[in-house]
């Protein structure tokens, strides 16, 4: 499929010189191959809408295992073949899911998660304060959609008390908002 719009916008570009000067010619010749590679046809994806919809989802499995006045500790989520190594996107999904959470009633700690713009409207909780409950979770993307896998884990227990598994489009945004910041480190000798 992909081949096939690259032969398409190539059958299309000794039509595009009928357009007259260059800069239309490229002008023209860029719109036709951006269209026929799927730049204009990608699905949006509202990253809220998907936040919400999954804790509404886990809401439905937990409501009777967690109390509303249980402290619900959301951490970022974690690239699933590389173990605490997260992205933007790796905070802002479980920040979303926290953030309905604590709409709903429930007690939260979003500290941990918190973007830029919002680390002053969430308070680390008292010293001495355990959660009750961890939201974590781990993502992979592959090349075309972004698997997303939410587990809420009892901390006394270690038991998963609900989870939620689910894919997300790999739209341009996702794709960007998921890519892992470059990490230098020293290995001894």
């Amino acid at each position: 499929m992909k081949y096939s719009n690259y032969i398409l916008a190539l059958m299309a570009l000794p039509m595009l010189g009928a357009c007259g000067d260059l800069l239309s010619f490229k002008l023209a010749s860029t719109g036709v191959l951006a269209t026929t590679s799927g730049i204009f046809s990608q699905p949006d994806v509202n990253l809220k809408e998907k936040n919400y919809a999954a804790a509404d989802f886990l809401v439905g499995q937990m409501s009777s295992r967690v109390g509303k006045s249980s402290a619900i500790l959301v951490q970022p989520l974690e690239e699933m073949d590389n173990a605490g190594i997260s992205s933007p996107l790796g905070a802002y999904i479980p920040e979303g899911v926290g953030l309905r959470f604590s709409e709903l009633g429930y007690r939260v700690w979003l500290h941990q998660v918190a973007a830029n713009g919002n680390s002053g409207l969430y308070s680390p909780p008292p010293e001495n304060s355990k959660p009750a409950f961890i939201l974590k979770g781990t993502y992979k993307s592959n090349n075309d959609n972004l698997a997303v896998f939410l587990r809420l884990v009892n901390v006394r227990s270690s038991q998963v008390v609900a989870s939620f598994d689910y894919e997300l489009p790999l739209s341009r945004e996702v794709r960007d908002m998921s890519k892992t910041q470059t990490r230098i480190f020293r290995v001894a000798d």
